[in-house]
């Protein structure tokens, strides 16, 4: 009886963990060109060079990969987030560019931006997706109690029990992420025609400023 065929290894010597981040890759690259009508396991493992049964060996189903093509997603958003809110000089630059950050990672990342949010797609107990979302909703949290002027959450503090400063803030945190993410799925869908393309920034920019010192003077800081 000849040996059972190594998965992993039909064209490529593949380390197994690098084969995981080559089929990530791939599934990543077939999620931005194809989107989700596209995707399947087979094109995946096609552009990896490798079995077709690889991926689900490594991710389990569709399911499985999109989960972790998600986290991918989760993490893609808080970086982008992060970078644009590190150059804000004060309260309304910090909400204009959180709100520009996210509808941009929307814009860059369509088909990743509309999966990260469907969780009849995803395994939402994956440990991976639910690290890297919790980390944007961290980063989301404390945009709103810095409006607010009350301390950031730390990573430890959360992990310790830190969703209870959410009970107090939760309606600033809806409410900011409602227009966020609103704003982001409205143009994503082509949703905006009344307003002219030219001037989508500065509804942007006003909208989030209103916003912003509308979250301040509800939590008595202007």
């Amino acid at each position: 009886m000849s040996a059972k065929p190594d998965i992993d290894k039909p064209k490529s010597n593949y380390h197994h963990g690098s084969l995981r981040q080559a089929l990530l890759d791939a599934g990543d690259g077939v999620l931005r060109e194809q989107g989700l009508k596209g995707f399947t396991l087979r094109e995946c493992a096609r552009r990896a060079g490798v079995s077709h049964a690889a991926p689900k060996h490594h991710f389990g189903d569709v399911t499985g990969f999109l989960t972790e093509i998600a986290a991918l997603g989760f993490t893609r958003l808080t970086a982008a987030l992060g970078a644009e809110i590190a150059g804000a000089t004060n309260l309304d630059e910090e909400f204009i560019a959180t709100t520009r950050a996210y509808v941009g990672f929307a814009e860059e990342y369509p088909e990743h931006f509309r999966i990260m949010f469907r969780y009849d797609l995803l395994d939402d107990n994956a440990p991976t997706l639910r690290q890297a979302a919790v980390e944007t909703f961290r980063l989301l949290t404390n945009v709103i109690l810095r409006q607010r002027g009350e301390p950031e959450l730390s990573a430890s503090e959360y992990a310790s029990g830190g969703e209870v400063i959410f009970v107090n803030v939760i309606h600033d945190i809806v409410i900011g992420w409602s227009h966020i993410h609103g704003l982001a799925h409205l143009k994503l869908e082509r949703q905006l025609t009344m307003v002219p393309a030219d001037m989508h920034e500065v509804l942007l920019v006003k909208a989030s400023r209103r916003l912003a010192t509308m979250l301040r003077q509800e939590a008595g800081n202007i």
